[in-house]
């Protein structure tokens, strides 16, 4: 098998969350993952690529699965059985802010000797402070695509020389000083950059494991691919730390970079190859075009792809766009994230559409036959108040009564957790979109997320509501969102009712949590032991609230299948 060149590690939220009392809420109740957000960034799947086609031996490790897999798997054993060239660690969303740094340290107490590289976007806004105060780390990979600059470090590694060449580079010297090489490295396509789910399934055959290269917790069951279709942003939502103010400002990208229609299509191919499942392209496919979305889908309806495809909106669409749609793939799916039914609530947000444009592309594309469409609103973004979040929640009922029959339209509401995006308008300039913001460093936010309950944990709060509000406006909107499916048939009524009752525990058990923060050290203790059970048995009814956001159970079947396969085939050969 070799030694591996670049070992990647993915750590959870938070390291020590299996001893750790915490109720995270709501957090992730919107994404495929749990709340330790177990699930990797794509940008591992794209580096495993590039490497391994230059000669590079990689391998994944998922430490949050295999931890919330086995409560006794030992992290530190398996840590110190590896021996790569280097180790890379994600710190890409802001809730790694923890667990990667905590996973670095260990990483630097058993391998002191050996390098360890840093990237993602997180990491690019905060590499100076990282490279100050976080000596374990001995390298940040700046920007949004680092494979090129890895490539290169690691031959430097191998040299045994100092990286003085290597862009969008962030390290020490030999002699300790601090070094910012320019962040140059800025591609204009990303054809270079491919997501072949292959890779990972080689990984799985040559390492003999299929748990550590997991993407997420759930993923035989509920398989989730995606593919970027771009890098980089047309839009400025004022809280998104992937605007095209942020990009600009951060990462150096003045414009988005895209991925060619021959190169996504080989991608769409290669994952229909091994999973019955959604593929989720990401990014609004007309950001490059109208031509590049025509020939993305006319080549995707020239293959006969029959997985469905689900699609992002980051605007209401046209007919012709929907209909070519239809008109391409077997099966598709829609999402689309309004935030909001307030026309003016969704123009401060930085989406200049009306709901009535909103409610056209719905009706459209549940007549062209639209497999699946997700709807999201959010709790926590600039104009809102309690009250205009519960009219969401009814705005949300009469979508549901006009366009819900057939069970194919499903709404949701979450809440913008745990952090505002640092890099976003709205971090960056708080007062101007009418935020507080309660955190700044990387530090801070570290720290933050060993709170007790997710309420704390938020970075912000707006001139229209205080933490304490947005929580209470969350547990409101959720629970009146779960009456609505219930009384519209989306869900039925004793999953609705289950999740009924872990909404009402969890509002129970951030309440208590606030009484228990008044007590001593010993006597918070013993409380939170108490409520141990509760937050476990509530996590678990609410849980039941994501199998809307699951694609079908079947598609694990395939995906099985085709594992197997290529392992009996790989001991054959061996």
């Amino acid at each position: 098998m070799g030694r591996p060149d670049l070992v990647l590690l993915h750590a959870p939220s938070v390291y020590d969350f299996r001893r750790r009392f915490a109720m995270y809420g709501p957090i992730s109740d919107v994404i495929p993952s749990t709340p330790i957000f177990e699930m990797y960034p794509l940008g591992f799947v794209s580096i495993v690529g590039y490497l391994e086609a230059r000669g590079y031996n990689t391998r994944i490790v998922n430490l949050a699965v295999k931890m919330l897999r086995d409560r006794e798997f030992d992290v530190e054993r398996t840590i110190s059985k590896l021996d790569p060239l280097a180790f890379g660690i994600d710190l890409h969303w802001m809730v790694h802010a923890s667990g990667s740094l905590d996973i670095a340290e260990i990483v630097k107490r058993y391998h002191p000797e050996t390098p360890i590289i840093v990237g993602g976007l997180s990491a690019t806004y905060y590499h100076e402070e990282i490279i100050k105060g976080f000596p374990q780390v001995d390298y940040i990979l700046r920007g949004d695509s680092t494979e090129r600059p890895l490539l290169h470090l690691l031959e430097d590694i191998e040299a045994g020389r100092e990286p003085e060449g290597v862009e969008n580079l962030t390290w020490r010297s030999g002699d300790g000083r601090i070094r910012v090489n320019p962040l140059s490295h800025v591609p204009e396509s990303l054809d270079d950059l491919g997501l072949d789910y292959g890779d990972m399934v080689s990984l799985v055959v040559r390492h003999r494991s299929l748990e550590e290269n997991l993407p997420y917790e759930g993923f035989m069951d509920y398989p989730f691919t995606a593919l970027l279709t771009c890098k980089g942003c047309l839009y400025n939502c004022v809280t998104c730390g992937g605007s095209r103010f942020a990009y600009r400002k951060f990462f150096n990208r003045d414009k988005p970079a895209f991925k060619s229609p021959e190169r996504l299509l080989e991608e769409v191919l290669a994952v229909s190859e091994y999973f019955d499942a959604p593929i989720f392209l990401l990014g609004d496919l007309r950001q490059g075009g109208e031509r590049y979305a025509e020939m993305i889908l006319r080549g995707i309806g020239r293959e006969g792809v029959d997985n469905t495809l689900t699609l992002e909106l980051f605007t209401p669409a046209s007919r012709s766009f929907l209909e070519a749609i239809a008109g391409s793939c077997e099966r598709f799916a829609l999402e689309i994230s309004p935030e909001t039914h307030d026309d003016a609530v969704r123009r401060l947000q930085g989406r200049p559409y009306s709901s009535s444009e909103l409610e056209r592309t719905v009706e459209e594309a549940m007549r062209l036959d639209c497999e699946k469409f997700d709807v999201f609103f959010m709790v926590g973004i600039p104009g809102q108040t309690v009250d205009s979040t519960l009219e969401s929640v009814e705005y949300s009922k009469r979508l549901l009564e006009r366009f819900g029959r057939g069970g194919r339209l499903h709404t949701f509401i979450a809440p913008m957790a745990p952090f505002l995006d640092p890099g976003s308008l709205a971090f960056e300039y708080p007062a101007r979109h009418g935020y507080r913001r309660l955190y700044s460093s990387l530090r801070e936010h570290r720290d933050a997320l060993l709170q007790p309950c997710w309420k704390l944990i938020l970075n912000y709060e707006t001139r229209w509501m205080t933490r304490d509000q947005i929580a209470e406006a969350t547990y409101k909107a959720m629970m009146r969102m779960n009456e609505v499916k219930m009384e519209m048939g989306v869900i039925e009524r004793e999953v609705g009712e289950r999740v009924a009752e872990g909404l009402a525990l969890a509002w129970e058990i951030m309440c208590r949590i606030d009484a228990v923060n008044t007590l001593d050290e010993e006597d918070s203790k013993k409380a939170y032991e108490e409520l141990r059970l509760k937050v476990e048995r509530s996590a678990k009814w609410t849980e039941y609230s994501k199998r809307e956001l699951r694609p079908q159970a079947r598609a694990g079947v395939r995906l099985r299948g085709a594992l197997k396969h290529l392992i009996r085939t790989h001991l054959r050969r061996r």
